[in-house]
């Protein structure tokens, strides 16, 4: 039983002996990079070209999302995606009706303000002008032939119309031979009359001075007003008449009404003639003033003004118009679709994508340890990870001069062009750049497995006369990633010590 036991604890001891041992001899092998495998590769004469390597997608040239600019009821959805369409190509249209309606009214108003402005331009000819010339003479004599005749149809009417109501009705102290309700009424009468013999002197005063002048014409037209509001308190006076208030017969009653109505008739006639004269000669006078007005600088430029109006209103209608249309802004392949015909489609809303044809791009970023390597004209070569050996060519066409930092590492964004065109390229696959980078021919390379830095510097392991590898400090130029250019400290056929090979 302790035998077996015994036997047991050797055992494990053993087992625990051979795990150290593995252990201990690894961690050896791994801080030990001199004790390593080596591999003597001797250093040959070659070409390097530098080589730096991201990854990045594929996008358009030009990329754009179209919408509406006014909403609307979709009438006309005329790609599809994936067709070829060229710049100012229709693409859909909304609803646009009743904007046409109202085009086609503004372009009339606009054609009516572009004729006016011709008129004007021509102006009215002399004949034109002698045609309401002569038309004002013809009304100022017709107004003066009215002036003097209400005139005396107003005369007559106070004189002798109205002789029978008065005592002395020329005098400057005339009385009222009818009985009023007041004796203040009678009075106000008598004043009244007196002031018609005043109005009616004034008038033929100036009258006979000039019958159209303006002031001849307010004084009449004031005296008519005057001389038949006269008329129209005496009607009053006599229709109160009766023969018990009076004193006076039925037949001398019926005499003065029909006096006063007599007279009332004959001043409303004066009244009519002059108001129909004088409306007359005006008229005559405006049409006169616009014919000779109509080709003057004034005129023209409120006639221009006009036109400009119904201009802008033609071009904001037009504008309105445009914004129910969705046009290709440039030559490209449309990337989506989203309206539907007979639906509602609101503006300001993506409504279709344009991508450029064949113009593809890609972006990458490159570390700033290695973006002093390549340079704008650079060519590169790029594969797409996912599409079965799809490939391309590129040219590197411009490098940002100042870094993005990332995760706290500087970057700079290179974008390469994709030259040619190929249909299966499409925008968003993934793809791997390789750019090439400064070239140098006939020099002396090692593998880059066989460089060791250090200190600030470049070193490698060369074999020596005795077949021991030693350590020696070299000068390194470019890399293509697995040979490096040596510039010196290394001749060709030299053996160095590649790591891992």
């Amino acid at each position: 039983m302790f035998s077996k036991i015994l036997e047991h604890k050797i055992t494990l001891s053993i087992a625990v002996a051979a795990c150290v041992l593995v252990v201990l001899g690894a961690a050896y092998l791994l801080l030990s990079p001199q004790k390593r495998a080596l591999s003597g590769i001797a250093a040959q004469i070659m070409t390097i070209q530098e080589r730096v390597s991201a990854d990045g997608k594929v996008d358009s040239d030009q990329h754009v999302s179209l919408s509406f600019q006014k909403g609307g009821r979709v009438t006309a959805v005329d790609v599809k995606v994936g067709d070829s369409v060229y710049a100012g190509e229709t693409l859909a249209t909304v609803d646009s009706g009743t904007l046409y309606a109202s085009l086609q009214g503004a372009k009339a108003d606009a054609l009516s303000a572009q004729a006016n402005i011709d008129a004007l331009q021509k102006g009215a000819t002399s004949q034109t002008v002698a045609v309401y010339n002569q038309g004002v003479s013809t009304a100022s004599l017709a107004l003066a032939t009215a002036v003097r005749d209400s005139y005396l149809k107003i005369e007559d009417a106070l004189l002798n119309k109205l002789n029978l109501l008065f005592n002395n009705n020329t005098s400057a102290n005339p009385t009222l031979t009818i009985m009023t309700d007041s004796f203040q009424i009678g009075l106000n009468i008598d004043n009244a009359r007196v002031d018609m013999t005043t109005r009616m002197s004034a008038w033929n005063s100036l009258m006979n001075v000039s019958a159209t002048s303006d002031q001849t014409l307010r004084e009449a037209a004031d005296d008519i007003a005057a001389v038949k509001s006269f008329v129209g308190t005496l009607s009053d006076a006599v229709d109160r008449l009766n023969i018990g208030n009076s004193g006076m017969s039925q037949t001398a009653i019926n005499a003065d009404v029909a006096a006063v109505n007599s007279a009332a008739t004959e001043v409303n006639a004066a009244e009519s003639e002059f108001d129909s004269a004088l409306q007359a000669y005006k008229t005559a006078t405006d049409q006169l003033n616009v014919v000779q007005a109509s080709s003057t600088p004034e005129a023209l430029e409120i006639a221009q003004a006009g036109l400009a109006k119904a201009q802008a209103n033609v071009a904001s209608i037009q504008s309105q118009i445009a914004d129910t249309v969705l046009t290709a802004p440039f030559d490209g392949i449309v990337a989506s679709v989203n309206p539907k015909i007979g639906n509602n489609f609101d503006s300001n809303v993506p409504a279709i994508d344009i991508v450029s044809a064949g113009a593809y791009k890609i972006d990458i970023m490159v570390p700033e340890n290695e973006v002093s390597s390549i340079n704008v004209g650079n060519e590169a070569n790029v594969s797409f990870d996912a599409s079965g050996g799809l490939t391309a060519t590129g040219t590197v066409s411009s490098i940002d001069l100042s870094e993005t930092m990332t995760n706290g590492v500087g970057a700079y964004k290179a974008t390469i062009y994709l030259n040619g065109s190929n249909p299966n390229i499409r925008t968003g696959m993934s793809a791997t750049v390789t750019i090439k980078g400064a070239s140098v021919q006939n020099v002396v390379a090692i593998p880059t497995s066989a460089l060791i830095k250090k200190d600030g510097g470049a070193y490698a392991l060369i074999k020596d006369g005795s077949g021991s590898f030693v350590e020696r400090k070299i000068e390194i130029g470019i890399s293509n990633g697995d040979w490096t250019e040596v510039i010196s400290g290394i001749n060709e056929g030299e053996i160095v010590a590649a790591f891992g090979q």
